[in-house]
């Protein structure tokens, strides 16, 4: 009786993870919810580019400033400790609104230790209607700040 009492206990130690992986808490590291994002423009000045939902289901949609976009799609994953990835995808148009293009994103993002903003780098690749590679832009930085839930200023009355 004794050795299965022992042989419990080494099971149930060995299911524990070791002290020394686990020194970094990863509780509530999440960048799910929606974030206005700010990516660095032709001047190099950060300017706003879109309003973007992190999905709980690894799944990316936003909206954006420019009307020739179409609304921007994707897929995120975690990739470690306040590390993730983001890939996404919008389509461009022309003056008339006549499809004339794909621009795919590649974007590793990293929350700040408060976790109310992130920082990236994004690689943008720029394809014709056909999807045929155009160009490839790599090292765009980029900021976004967590939007919060804001009450009005003046509330009706209750």
């Amino acid at each position: 009786m004794r050795n299965y009492i022992l042989l419990g206990a080494l099971v149930w130690l060995a299911e524990l993870p070791a002290l020394a992986q686990d020194t970094v808490s990863t509780v509530s590291q999440s960048i799910q919810g929606t974030w206005v994002t700010q990516v660095t423009d032709a001047t190099g000045n950060l300017a706003l580019f879109e309003v973007g939902t992190f999905h709980p289901d690894g799944s990316y949609s936003s909206a954006n400033v420019t009307g020739s976009h179409s609304a921007h799609t994707g897929v995120w994953l975690r990739t470690g400790d306040r590390k993730f990835a983001l890939t996404g995808l919008f389509f461009t148009h022309d003056d008339k609104n006549v499809f004339n293009g794909i621009v795919k994103v590649r974007v590793v993002l990293t929350l700040a230790e408060d976790l109310k903003s992130y920082d990236s780098v994004a690689e943008r690749v720029v394809m014709d209607a056909s999807g045929k590679e155009l160009s490839v832009t790599s090292g765009i930085p980029g900021h976004a700040v967590r939007m919060d839930l804001e009450l009005p200023k003046n509330p009706p009355p209750q």
